[in-house]
């Protein structure tokens, strides 16, 4: 090579050098106030706290369009925000029941979120991990007597910081590494060593709150395999849960029903035989499936079939719906807070 063409050769290198760096660098710098950082952590106490649950999601699927990789998992996830000095300020507990509020826990799905603002950083910074001896804090959020003993397994080993910014009105976490060792794949993940061996961990995550919505995707790898999170890297999408109280008369008698406007259901038997009762608040097409539009439904059901028999429709926020059909007859108003899990303090399943 002459020296001219090796001249040319280093220009040119040092050119896309500079390119990759201008690109490496680009993207949105984030200075917040503490102001707007208090207003962040304000949202996040407002927002987070009650029953937020995937079921519109599933119903969607299963009756409009279901992704390449199967439906999304249905989660009832809680969070609930705790009087635990000993932990920190700022303290939630949280817990997932796959299937709904009144199926069992998800073993050992109990996570400690401790939270605070870092101004340095331009961050609200949360640190989770799950209790010591989680079995005795299944459904923590019910048993105030047990928040001042309850703590974290080894807080000194949590290796990922999960950070919090504004994006419009919502509020965004994605993880952080906690040294620069851990951010080696990037913005909202984080990479460690497990226990010292040369086995790699990846986590990557991102959560987007809003009042009323709440997305969760959670990936993580060890040793080049995915264990948690799907492959399409798609969010399960979750919606806030409020109560009612129905009385529901059929060929059995009649009952109270404590439900919950995510995807409760109730055995009913009706005159043609037995059906599903489900109380679902979802956006749903219209009757020409065009767009997406918020509703209150009571769904009478034949067994493992979605597409309702037959249904009534209120306001997404209605404080009452019923229904009468085929000597069935629900009548259900709001309620002040959702029903207590099935079995405070039972067991989680394995």
């Amino acid at each position: 090579m002459s020296s001219w063409q090796r001249q040319f050769v280093g220009v040119l290198c040092a050119a896309l050098l500079a390119v990759v760096t201008v690109r490496a660098s680009a993207g949105p710098v984030h200075d917040p106030s503490r102001q707007e950082l208090e207003s962040i952590l304000a949202d996040l106490i407002a927002w987070l706290p009650g029953g937020w649950d995937s079921y519109p999601q599933v119903h969607f699927e299963r009756r409009y369009r279901m992704p390449a990789e199967g439906e999304h998992e249905h989660w009832h996830h809680i969070f609930e925000r705790i009087d635990a000095p000993q932990i920190g300020e700022v303290v939630f507990y949280g817990q997932i029941n796959p299937g709904g509020r009144d199926a069992p826990m998800m073993h050992r799905s109990q996570i400690l979120y401790k939270v605070w603002i870092d101004e340095q950083r331009g961050v609200v910074v949360v640190n989770g991990q799950g209790p010591a001896d989680p079995d005795k804090y299944v459904d923590l959020h019910e048993r105030p007597e047990l928040w001042p003993e309850v703590r974290m397994r080894d807080p000194e080993k949590i290796n990922c910081d999960f950070i919090w910014r504004r994006d419009g009105e919502q509020i965004v976490g994605v993880l952080d590494g906690k040294t620069a060792a851990g951010r080696t794949q990037g913005p909202g993940t984080c990479t460690y060593m497990v226990n010292n061996t040369d086995v790699r961990f990846i986590a990557d995550a991102e959560w987007v709150l809003s009042p009323e919505v709440f997305w969760d995707y959670d990936l993580n790898e060890m040793a080049g395999h995915q264990f948690i999170g799907r492959k399409d890297k798609t969010h399960i999408k979750m919606y806030r849960a409020r109560g009612y109280d129905c009385r529901v008369r059929d060929a059995q008698g009649e009952r109270r029903w404590q439900a919950y406007d995510r995807g409760a259901k109730l055995a009913v038997q009706t005159a043609s035989g037995p059906r599903q009762l489900m109380l679902l608040r979802a956006p749903m097409p219209d009757a020409a499936g065009r767009g997406l539009h918020d509703k209150l439904r009571l769904l009478l059901q034949k067994s493992g079939e979605e597409a309702p028999a037959h249904e009534s429709e209120a306001e997404p926020r209605a404080a009452a719906i019923a229904l009468a059909h085929d000597g069935v007859n629900v009548q259900c108003s709001l309620a002040p807070s959702l029903p207590r899990m099935h079995k405070a303090g039972a067991s989680a399943a394995h």
